[in-house]
């Protein structure tokens, strides 16, 4: 399932640099989309969005509304991360599951500790964002059910 992440909200006043890295990590482990928000403006230089394969970063005036804004139409088949109660009340009014920072920050650590050599804190996010630019490791735009294949025991 897809993550929206409320990313003020993960890195607690901390380092966003921390919330991009582990969202680079988990979308890599898990093969899935996460599209991260932050209260305020980009980084010195940057643009107001950054794609980074199946990690998307939008800077914007309030991240609270605008994930909102963003589950309206989609809200079924995401997963919110937030400590935020009236956040997380609106993600479940719009049919998204919301959760815990702390359950997304479980995710990262299983999926730094994946990570050859170092995990997700010694990777360089450069090197995150070359690996999505892959057309092989390319995830579909939209959340979408997934096919279990069976096997046959015999």
């Amino acid at each position: 399932m897809p993550w929206l992440l409320d990313g003020n909200n993960l890195a607690r006043g901390g380092s966003r640099e921390k919330v991009r890295r582990a969202a680079l990590a988990v979308a890599r482990s898990e093969r899935i989309r996460i599209v991260v928000f932050f209260d305020g403006a980009p980084p010195a230089g940057g643009s107001g969005s950054e794609a980074l394969g199946a990690v998307e970063v939008r800077y914007v005036a309030h991240a609270d509304s605008a994930i909102v804004a963003f589950l309206r139409p989609q809200g079924r088949g995401w997963r919110v991360a937030t400590d935020d109660r009236e956040l997380a009340r609106l993600a479940r009014a719009a049919g998204a599951e919301a959760v815990p920072a702390s359950a997304f920050w479980r995710k990262a650590e299983g999926a730094a500790a994946a990570m050859p050599e170092g995990g997700a804190a010694g990777a360089a996010a450069s090197d995150e964002a070359a690996f999505f630019r892959d057309p092989a490791h390319r995830l579909p735009a939209a959340p979408g059910r997934v096919v279990r294949r069976h096997r046959r025991r015999g």
